[in-house]
């Protein structure tokens, strides 16, 4: 859309680098002209994280944040800095105990969000222009709307933070080096954004950028004996198919079943410390209607409903997080030696994937539910948790050199191994997401590895028939080059031993399930990073894509063209052009782009027995310009349409055409493609009456919709090709 505007960074990091700059001014703030930059220690840390507070609003130029979290980087935001704004956590659940649960939609699976008041993943970059106290001024007003709301009873958690991000001329990882991120502790982490003016070198493949198992969390296992008297899930008792219900924190009773994972909606109350393998009580529900149960809010796994909530002794496992793909359902309770597993089918289920993913909008990797335990203990509890999912990586250069690996995988579900602990296992963490881009070509691409791949789901090794976890759903990848590999598959499901015998083989499955594959985006050419708001900053998302554009008629007399948009930045507006030969095109109407806003109409009064043909003319900042593909509407059908038809469509080699001529005529076929391109010509002898005519042409076209037209009779005739 545009000529590349390179986003030029300096370095001012503390920790185990090496550096030497020359600044200068460019449009985003100081860049380094030269100098270059060494990453020579493992599990460096790069970015400054600072939660961020109130709800700025688009067109603002201020933000007031945290503390710096103490976990990252401690090099503070400065004036010239570039930081990132990204919302973590903003999406609305349905939370009736029933299967409706999650996407407010009855269905086998009770799981998602709703897409109201669905925030979180919007992100951008901006400049600093001064900080004062807990003040960020910017440069460039916001693009997005940022929220932040704490847990209450009746509403869900909202956060999103600001990161600073170093600036590189030269960026080098050393062999046997990191780059990572601080974890995602609830209100910052997470996540690595790296960008380097000129060239990125992974020294070889121990140079690694990693954010696997710093995303979302997972729901914290915890020992619980069963609910005692007073135990309710809001409308009475809880039973053994309650999708949710307030953890014993809320109310003192509640003392059984598993948590729900971590994810876009919420953060459960008790969450596993992976560094001290212990589970932390915190003081909020964190889930409206509560955070324990297998119903799967947002991309979250599901916490294990156990089969006998008197004794909590059935014990399911957790289901898998979700990202690009959704994460698998945690395995069935046991059943006293029955063998089988549809008797306490209860294992959480797994995340929803998040299906806004867009160059535009990322999130992390959904935390796995924890499975039920009741033969734990206070230093084993922890053993029945689900595992975080994978973080979001941003690297952008104008060039790699090297072999290294970017990697954002869903962290594995801890085995449930401890002699006596016949407990369930949780469900794997999702795959993260990485953005991996040049600023301009692909050069280096073709040697890195990036992966964003789900976390296993937990074994449950002690017993049989006891459940083990569902697999964590895969990551999302997005690239302009080709990768010497890539891998964005689901995570396994965990196995339990086979009935009836604790000595017999881990290979049963026990209900569970794996988490589904993710998404592997190669795009068509480098992104620019601009600003929606402002140009002509080098700041802001990454920009438009077209998802869909389509038309309908509306009373056989007025065309109703919608269009749905994934990336919308830096635009100014859409003009609708309408041509009646699908040729010459003239504006018939301009619809202006609106932040934040990605579904779009416009309508047209037709006349009568005229075919008509809709393009979008999208229109940046800057007045450069691209199209869209072509839509045909007509007010009626057309005698004359008739005499012109399509024997075999869609088609796969040569197509054959039905022509209807009124007397003897030399006709010309024009072949176009959604752009108005013409691509071929042929010229048919007709004969008076109906005729069968091959055209080998459509033989060497590339998949896609194309436009059939010729001159019959003296009257214009056309129609549509599908090539498959």
């Amino acid at each position: 859309m545009k000529s590349w505007l390179r986003l030029l960074i300096t370095a001012v990091i503390t920790g185990m680098i090496s550096m030497h700059t020359s600044p200068a001014k460019a449009q985003c703030g100081l860049a380094p002209t030269s100098g270059t930059t060494t990453i020579t220690a493992a599990n460096t840390i790069v970015n400054s994280y600072y939660p961020g507070t109130s709800n700025p609003v688009s067109g603002t130029s201020s933000l007031v944040v945290g503390a710096i979290n103490a976990a990252g980087n401690a090099t503070p935001v400065a004036a010239g800095d570039l930081i990132l704004i990204i919302q973590m956590q903003g999406a609305d659940i349905n939370s009736t105990n029933t299967n409706s649960y999650g996407d407010g939609v009855s269905s086998a699976t009770a799981s998602g969000y709703l897409s109201t008041n669905l925030y979180a993943g919007y992100y951008e970059y901006a400049n600093v222009a001064s900080v004062a106290g807990t003040t960020i001024n910017l440069t460039y007003p916001l693009i997005n709307n940022y929220y932040t709301r704490s847990f209450s009873a009746g509403n869900s958690i909202r956060s999103y933070q600001v990161i600073r991000v170093p600036r590189y001329y030269n960026l080098v990882i050393n062999a046997s080096s990191s780059i990572t991120a601080a974890a995602w502790n609830g209100t910052s982490g997470g996540v690595i954004v790296v960008d380097a003016t000129n060239l990125l070198t992974f020294t070889n493949s121990t140079s690694v950028i990693t954010a696997t198992g710093l995303g979302f969390r997972g729901g914290g296992g915890k020992q619980f004996g069963g609910a005692t008297a007073g135990n309710t899930n809001g409308a009475g008792a809880i039973t053994n198919t309650d999708y949710r219900w307030n953890s014993a924190v809320t109310t003192a009773a509640n003392t059984v079943g598993g948590s729900k994972g971590e994810g876009i909606a919420g953060t459960p109350v008790y969450i596993p410390n992976t560094v001290a393998s212990t589970t932390t009580t915190g003081t909020l529900e964190g889930y409206v209607d509560g955070c324990m149960g297998w119903g799967a809010p947002g991309n979250a796994g599901g916490g294990g409903t156990d089969g006998s909530p008197g004794a909590n002794e059935y014990n399911p496992g957790g289901g898998g997080g979700a990202n690009g793909g959704a994460g698998g359902k945690g395995g069935a309770g046991w059943e006293d030696g029955l063998n089988n597993p549809n008797t306490y089918p209860t294992g959480g289920y797994g995340g929803s994937a998040f299906s806004q993913y867009a160059l535009s909008r990322l999130i992390m990797g959904g935390g796995g539910g924890a499975g039920t335990g009741n033969n734990s203990n206070a230093s084993t509890e922890y053993f029945c948790s689900g595992a975080s999912g994978g973080g979001i990586i941003i690297v952008r250069a104008n060039a790699y050199s090297g072999a290294g690996q970017v990697i954002a995988n869903g962290a594995t579900a801890t085995n449930i191994t401890t002699g006596g602990q016949t407990d369930a296992a949780g469900g794997g963490g999702a795959g993260g997401t990485i953005i991996l881009v040049t600023t301009t070509g692909s050069t280096g691409i073709s040697n890195l590895t990036a992966t964003a791949t789900g976390g296993n789901g937990g074994d449950m090794t002690t017993h049989f028939s006891h459940g083990p976890g569902g697999g964590g759903g895969g990551g999302i990848i997005y690239t302009n080059g080709t990768l010497a590999s890539s891998n964005v598959n689901g995570g396994t499901n965990g196995r339990t031993r086979t009935c009836c015998s604790a000595a017999n083989p881990l290979t049963d499955t026990w209900g569970s399930s794996p988490g589904a594959n993710g998404r592997l985006i190669v795009l068509s050419s480098a992104p620019v990073l601009l600003n929606g708001a402002g140009s002509p900053a080098a700041c802001g998302t990454l920009p438009v894509t077209l998802t869909r554009f389509k038309g309908t008629l509306d009373n056989n007399q007025t065309a109703l063209l919608n269009w749905l948009i994934g990336e919308s930045i830096n635009f100014r507006q859409f003009e609708v052009e309408m041509s009646l030969d699908g040729l010459n095109y003239s504006t018939t109407g301009i619809v202006s782009f609106i932040p934040n806003q990605s579904d779009y109409s416009f309508s047209q009064r037709l006349q009568t027995g005229i075919l008509y043909y809709f393009r979008l003319r999208m229109t940046d900042q800057d007045g450069s310009f691209k199209y869209s593909n072509i839509v045909t509407l007509r007010a009626q059908e057309l005698a004359s349409e008739s005499a012109l038809q399509l024997m075999n469509n869609p088609v796969t080699n040569s197509s054959l055409l039905k022509i209807k001529a009124a007397f003897n005529q030399t006709a010309v076929l024009k072949i176009y493609d959604e752009t108005g391109r013409l691509l071929h010509n042929k010229t048919i002898a007709l004969k008076s009456g109906t005729q069968l005519v091959d055209v080998a042409e459509t033989n060497g076209l590339i998949p896609g919709t194309y436009l059939l037209q010729m001159m019959l009779d003296k009257v214009p005739v056309s129609a549509r090709l599908v090539k498959l």
